[in-house]
């Protein structure tokens, strides 16, 4: 009876081994994506964002 146990739990775990064996791959690509879309989104605020400008007319309150 206790060898059935241990038979199933090893089969048990080597489903779960298998299923997890992309994973690390699917998460790291993951955080990929979304570190695109976050300079994806930082070039869009920043492209109609004057910068330069910005800076000037805080140099020129100075002076």
């Amino acid at each position: 009876m206790t060898r059935a146990f241990v038979k199933a739990k090893i089969r048990l775990q080597k489903s779960l081994e298998a299923r997890e064996a992309g994973q690390g791959s699917i998460e790291y690509l993951g955080v990929i994506v979304v570190a695109v879309l976050l300079v994806v989104a930082l070039i869009a605020v920043f492209r109609g964002f004057d910068l330069g400008g910005k800076i000037q007319e805080q140099l020129d309150q100075i002076n």
